[in-house]
């Protein structure tokens, strides 16, 4: 009875850790970084796919418009960059457009998805990138300055739900180890 309960008890283990949290897509994404070379257009597009900004990054000339769209199915992202960006919640179809008119290189990066980064490269990319200088047009949605404030509260909700899945990860292993502790000390006096 006790093993039937240990195995349970491990198998339940392997289902919370098994849990999905962040996507942990590493930096440049799970092949590398990929690039585009978008200099000499109008217009350039960075797609949400896998996790992983496609490409990473991006080179275009001051004045493009450079349009982000989330085309996984049931995964939320956003595009965070420094004083420019769509931080609030963007599912699948949902398309974010930002005008770079300054040289420089505008990091940016999925809030929800650890190493889900990027940069568009303006010019040449000398320069400072300040995003002050960048013009957004979400679609439907508030104006930037107030979205800050609204990631902020979204990214405490999802790293609250990481806490909580590593919470019950733990207390599921400390008591599985407890039982198994317990069978085999039990086991071994009964061998003796």
């Amino acid at each position: 009875m006790k093993r039937g309960m240990l195995l349970s008890l491990i198998a339940a283990t392997a289902v919370v850790l098994g849990l999905p949290t962040a996507a942990f897509a590493g930096g440049g994404c799970h092949g590398g970084a990929t690039q585009q070379d978008e200099t000499g257009k109008e217009k350039a597009t960075v797609e949400m796919v896998d996790a992983c900004f496609q490409a990473s990054i991006t080179a275009v000339d001051p004045g493009t418009d450079v349009t982000f769209v989330n085309l996984d199915q049931g995964t939320v992202h956003n595009v965070a960059g420094t004083l420019w960006g769509q931080y609030e919640d963007m599912i699948e179809g949902d398309e974010y457009t930002a005008t770079f008119d300054e040289p420089g290189v505008y990091p940016f990066a999925c809030a929800y998805h650890p190493g889900m980064t990027g940069a568009i490269i303006v010019g040449g990319g000398t320069g400072v990138g300040n995003g002050e200088t960048v013009s957004t047009t979400p679609p439907d949605l508030e104006p930037v300055s107030t979205t800050t404030t609204a990631a902020a509260s979204t990214s405490e909700d999802a790293s609250g739900r990481l806490i909580a899945a590593a919470g019950i990860a733990g207390l599921a292993i400390g008591a599985g180890a407890a039982i198994a502790f317990g069978w085999v000390n039990k086991r071994s006096r009964n061998l003796a």
